[in-house]
């Protein structure tokens, strides 16, 4: 049976909070939505919201509830998500290639070797480059497999990871920024051609325009991921391997595919060896801080945080018309025992 809030009011709660803080840091600083490429997630989200709605009251089937619900969300919190990176990336904070370079090679690590390495091979960069782009459909698949499966627990908890990772990714790439180990290392051209000579420099126009102030209109049809470290590739390689672990046959092909897509974050997405340890650790922790959680238990206390703040604007409303209306009783009060004043003793 899908829940009566998919997948949990927490989530929603949050989403919520992050679109209110895209809107007010908007208004405060001047950006702008332009074009009406926003208009294409927002009718997309409205759609499977509104297929959830109808799955889940005029024909309730749980699992088509649960889709509809679940990719609402998704559509909903990424889009708010990028809002919230393009706007801290503006901060235009020091950036700090040079350090997570320095941190590679402390560690043994060589970034161009490892892109000369790839460079020498045709076929295994061709290979690394599909697997980089396979994150975007492996979400696909494990919001239709968990649904059809009836894994509704699981795609909850997926959820959760999808914005626990996020976030903090968001987070911690505005407060310790890095254009990418391309910009830092600056490789020749001849190094480029297996990965692509644009591969890793996709944000940079974008990131460099919002650090300088130049953008200010943001077009979300043209919206680039602009996070370096930590890797939310790798984050997300982990989340989805997780997620569908339990499903036969998937399992292992998942194990073996997001295993090449980590492998690829550094020659093609441009990504220091540190951004990968630190995305790995990151969805680590958000899936043991799930599971350390019971799903039911998270749920309950949600919902009653929920219902708590969606009350307390009533509460205090209530609470401001009551006090004009006390104190003039008071008032009325002591002018009537002062006209008697046998009667008050």
């Amino acid at each position: 049976m899908c829940p009566r809030v998919f997948p949990s009011a927490g989530l929603w709660i949050s989403l919520g909070m992050i679109a209110i803080a895209d809107l007010a840091a908007m208004a405060v600083t001047g950006f702008r939505l332009t074009g009406y490429g926003a208009l294409v997630p927002i009718a997309a989200s409205i759609v499977a919201l509104a297929l959830g709605q109808f799955y889940s009251t005029v024909r309730p089937d749980a699992r088509i509830a649960a889709l509809g619900f679940g990719a609402g969300y998704l559509i909903s919190f990424t889009l708010a998500g990028a809002l919230l990176s393009y706007l801290g990336t503006s901060l235009g904070l020091p950036l700090l290639d040079a350090q997570f370079a320095r941190a590679d090679a402390a560690l043994g690590l060589d970034w161009m070797a490892v892109l000369a390495f790839t460079d020498a091979r045709p076929i295994f960069g061709m290979v690394l480059r599909l697997a980089y782009s396979s994150s975007l459909p492996q979400i696909a698949l494990v919001l239709v497999v968990l649904a059809a499966t009836g894994q509704l627990m699981r795609l909850s908890q997926f959820l959760a990871l999808f914005t626990a990772t996020g976030l903090l990714t968001i987070l911690m790439s505005v407060a310790f920024p890095a254009a990418g180990a391309f910009v830092f290392h600056n490789p020749p051209a001849e190094l480029r051609d297996v990965v692509g000579q644009a591969a890793g420099l996709w944000h940079l126009e974008h990131f460099q325009a919002l650090r300088s102030g130049a953008l200010r209109a943001i077009d979300p049809s043209t919206i680039e991921g602009l996070i370096t470290f930590p890797s939310f590739h790798t984050a997300l390689a982990v989340t989805t391997t997780w997620a569908v672990w339990r499903t036969r046959y998937l399992a292992l092909p998942a194990l073996g595919l997001n295993a090449v897509v980590i492998a690829s974050t550094v020659p093609v997405g441009g990504h220091y060896f540190v951004d990968i340890f630190a995305g790995g650790a990151i969805a680590i922790v958000c899936i043991a801080a799930v599971l350390w959680r019971p799903r039911q238990h998270s749920t309950r206390v949600a919902t009653a945080w929920a219902s708590r703040l969606a009350a307390a604007p009533i509460r205090i409303g209530a609470t401001l018309l009551q006090q004009p209306a006390a104190r003039l009783s008071q008032v009325r009060n002591r002018r009537v025992s002062a006209r008697n004043p046998a009667s008050s003793s």
